[in-house]
């Protein structure tokens, strides 16, 4: 065995190891769900969120699905509103390495990494061999449009009955229009990317308006599907770092996101878990002293 693949076996090691310190597969059996910032995060892993989105689609169980980063956090801590929309949502996913910090800072290691980029080949493939539509809504005007070529080119884009710019207005005529349009193309599945929070607010206001059981804000997806934005390497993903290679790539915009808003998630997630902890006690406290005893 060569010296480069032992060096490269060692570099998959160490990052295996460091992503196994942010996630942990088995906890997804002992806790299905858990608590964070006031939402009911599903502790689940890719393929079994992607089965959840399919079956919900399936049999018609209208399901507003938002993936929970620590952007999404900043954004709930500042807008109540923004917080109930988020916090009433049919199912939440854990998105990013910064949940997964504030999740073991809580005592409830994430299973799994569940973010859209991830999720969206997966569920495309599993769509199309169940024969259920999927419409994508947002970004700028062709970037939908090329991140359902990209798929095509993969053999995973037959899911694709539609796709829509998100450059509309967001009320009167031409939102009827864009409803009318997605109504028509039969999808059972809504991806909406128009960005934090504008695309959870919209699905919110609008999701009785269509016919599709399913839909999903996705931020910036179709960016990275258009080929207008890079993901970042593999090695990066596993240690929770994607967010350094996005910072490098748009540094102008991005940098108060990321180098100002990482420091307030922090603050938000240890307050949180200060937070369970003195609920824990309290609770413990408020338990006969035979039932702490038995406990023990």
């Amino acid at each position: 065995m060569s010296n480069t693949h032992s060096k490269a076996d060692d570099r998959l090691a160490i990052a295996s190891h460091r992503s196994a310190a942010l996630w942990h597969p088995e906890t997804a059996q002992s806790s299905p769900t858990l608590s964070l910032f006031g939402v009911t995060i599903a502790n689940t892993n890719i393929d079994a969120a992607t089965r959840d989105l399919i079956l919900a689609a399936r049999y018609n169980r209208p399901t507003r699905v938002v993936f929970v980063n620590a952007h999404v956090v900043n954004e709930m801590a500042s807008n109540t509103t923004y917080w109930h929309i988020v916090a009433s949502a049919d199912r939440a996913y854990a998105d990013g390495s910064g949940l997964a910090v504030a999740a073991r800072m809580v005592g409830t290691p994430l299973a799994d990494n569940v973010n859209g980029t991830d999720v969206f080949p997966r569920l495309a493939r599993a769509a199309s061999e169940s024969e259920i539509g999927i419409f994508l809504l947002g970004g700028v005007p062709g970037v939908a449009d090329a991140a359902s070529k990209r798929l095509d080119k993969l053999r995973i884009g037959g899911a694709i009955v539609g796709t829509h710019h998100g450059h509309f207005q967001k009320e009167g005529a031409e939102q009827d229009a864009v409803i009318a349009a997605i109504n028509a193309s039969g999808a059972k599945i809504v991806l909406v990317g128009l960005g934090v929070p504008i695309q959870d607010q919209w699905i919110a206001t609008n999701m009785h308006r269509l016919t599709a059981p399913v839909v999903i804000g996705v931020g910036g997806l179709f960016d990275y599907f258009a080929g207008r934005v890079s993901r970042a390497p593999h090695a990066l993903r596993v240690i929770g770092m994607e967010w350094g290679w996005r910072l490098m790539l748009e540094p102008r915009r991005l940098a108060h996101r990321y180098l100002v808003g990482n420091i307030k998630f922090l603050g938000h997630a240890t307050r949180e878990a200060l937070a369970q902890r003195h609920k824990r006690r309290q609770s413990n406290s408020d338990q006969p002293s035979g039932a702490r005893s038995t406990r023990a």
